[in-house]
């Protein structure tokens, strides 16, 4: 299955410049915890979630209008949407994220995959446990893990 089949098309995005509350007000009127950070280009710079503005903002004095530049993840991985899904729930699994951005061969940003995409198909469901229990572990406790190494394109769609 491709990435494309499940991934969200109607990204919501911000700019750099755009604040912790703007990003806040997003998050709650559309139930969301992550916002992908966009240039001009709609390239992505940046990804901010729940957690980063409460860690990264809130924790650390910096208060609504602090702009998502100077809080936001911009060490991005990303995959294309032609990509098979057990690529994108193998980079979950070993870094231990729960949301790809997906972007076209110039880079820009064209949709969304969450783990929660995933599990919704049920040929997807073991891929997604696997990936989700290496995503929860503590990263010094994921090597103790019995399925740690255990990958997740053993298990084929």
């Amino acid at each position: 299955m491709k990435i494309k089949e499940i991934m969200t098309k109607s990204v919501i995005s911000l700019k750099p410049y755009n604040s912790m509350k703007d990003a806040s007000i997003l998050m709650l009127e559309h139930n969301i915890g992550c916002i992908p950070i966009i240039d001009d280009d709609n390239h992505p710079v940046g990804i901010i979630t729940d957690r980063d503005m409460i860690i990264r903002g809130l924790a650390q004095n910096n208060d609504g209008n602090t702009r998502l530049e100077d809080i936001m993840t911009t060490n991005l991985i990303t995959v294309n949407p032609e990509d098979e899904v057990g690529i994108a729930t193998h980079i979950m699994g070993q870094r231990q994220i729960r949301r790809l951005l997906v972007v076209d061969e110039f880079d820009k940003l064209v949709g969304f995959l969450a783990m929660a995409d995933i599990s919704t198909t049920a040929e997807n469901d073991t891929k997604a446990g696997v990936a989700l229990s290496k995503i929860s572990l503590k990263s010094t406790d994921i090597k103790s893990n019995p399925n740690y190494g255990v990958d997740v394109m053993d298990f084929p769609l």
